[in-house]
């Protein structure tokens, strides 16, 4: 519940916060009757109608009929629920990392319209990375976006730590620093755009509408090249002082010999591939040419080479005991596991292993990500998209009713 400084002040501020309730509603369990949603959204079921109407008329809802044997659909209830219409509009996602680069299109049901991977030589001069994917977001849009006006917006995500104008503060794996990240895309695709770190973004899709849907507190742990944590606690994003929540790999930590060294080093991918390849060569690998290394690790464990299974299973088993000790600390309902490297199966074998030895019977559960396993997933950033520029910000309903398409007669 809001408290008094969030809550609105003026009848335009009440009826825009009602609108985003009931497109939160619908953007994340809809289609419902629509009792439901005035009940979860605390509306009348005339203030619904008034608010249905105008969401219709924009093009953002349709009605759909109810499934045949709905336990709902009884005597002088409304024969038609509502729901998000996936032509409504569209969204772009886009996510960056040493392990990919990805730009998608998707309607607002979060399906997939058009998507380009790339796979960049270097990451090292952002604005030429920033470039690149912008030329691929408009292309996209140009082929398959058939009403501009109607693209709401974009969210993107890259490793580091995003302030709350979208400036990246810092990211340690793209070797970038104080880069306006949302004004530079927002300035090349006319768009409006969130920017958050990888981790962070991460925490929240797994929390709307992933493996902790309706969870309130959530620990999100990301593995790549790097770690880094991403933590709701009471339904709300925790992003510390200096944006810098979530900070894991500089931990200290012991190795199997008892040797001092940092959490990274001994439980990430960067671990990985100094088993696999050696600290010289490693030391030789490009930023991108590491990501990509990675992967080819997660293939040959996949594939059930004894030499990758090895170095997955030390780091992860690493990664468990911290995550234990996390779970302690923080107590949250579920532990997520995200990044590419648990889609190695003796890395997430180990992980889960080590964190319920290490947390004993306390029950906490700990699962890989519903919708991030591998953060390059279109559906974790267009579904992010989907929840800020549909009910975190208000779209333009007037605007929309100007372009929506006509009704077939």
């Amino acid at each position: 519940m809001a408290d008094a400084a969030e809550r609105p002040r003026t009848h335009r501020g009440v009826g825009r916060r009602n609108r985003q309730a009931v497109l939160r509603e619908l953007v994340l369990r809809g289609p419902l009757p629509r009792t439901e949603i005035a009940e979860a959204a605390g509306l009348s079921l005339p203030t619904l109608s008034r608010i249905a109407h105008r969401l219709l008329a924009a093009g953002l809802a349709r009605e759909v009929p109810r499934e045949r044997g709905d336990a709902t659909a009884g005597p002088g209830r409304p024969p038609l629920l509502l729901d998000i219409d996936p032509q409504g509009g569209q969204v772009l996602g886009i996510g960056i990392s040493p392990s990919f680069q990805t730009v998608v299109l998707a309607d607002l049901k979060n399906r997939t319209v058009a998507e380009s991977a790339l796979s960049l030589d270097s990451l090292d001069d952002p604005d030429a990375v920033i470039g690149r994917l912008a030329d691929e977001s408009r292309r996209l849009i140009a082929v398959h976006a058939a009403d501009r006006r109607r693209l709401l917006g974009g969210f993107l995500t890259l490793p580091g730590w995003v302030d709350g104008e979208g400036i990246l503060r810092n990211s340690y794996y793209l070797g970038w620093n104080g880069i306006p990240v949302r004004a530079r895309f927002a300035d090349l695709l006319g768009l409006p755009m969130r920017v958050e770190g990888l981790a962070a973004a991460l925490a929240l899709a797994e929390a709307r509408f992933g493996a902790a849907r309706g969870r309130n507190n959530v620990l999100l742990l990301i593995s790549g090249m790097g770690l880094a944590a991403g933590l709701i606690v009471n339904g709300h994003l925790v992003k510390g002082r200096r944006f810098q929540a979530g900070v894991l790999g500089a931990m200290a930590a012991a190795d199997a010999d008892s040797r001092a060294t940092t959490l990274e080093r001994h439980a990430s991918g960067f671990h990985v591939l100094r088993r696999l390849h050696g600290d010289v060569a490693l030391a030789g690998m490009s930023r991108a040419a590491r990501g990509r290394a990675l992967l080819d690790a997660v293939r040959r464990d996949r594939g059930g080479e004894a030499a990758a299974g090895a170095a997955m299973a030390e780091a992860g088993r690493a990664l468990g005991r911290t995550a234990a000790e996390l779970a302690r600390l923080i107590s949250p309902e579920i532990v997520v596991l995200s990044g590419p490297i648990f889609e190695a199966p003796g890395y997430v074998a180990a992980t889960g292993a080590a964190f319920r030895e290490g947390l004993g019977e306390d029950g906490i559960e700990i699962v890989t990500g519903g919708v991030t396993v591998a953060p390059g997933d279109p559906s974790a950033a267009c579904g992010l998209a989907l929840c800020e520029h549909l009910f975190e910000r208000e779209p333009d309903l007037p605007g929309l009713v100007r372009t929506a398409p006509a009704a077939p007669a």
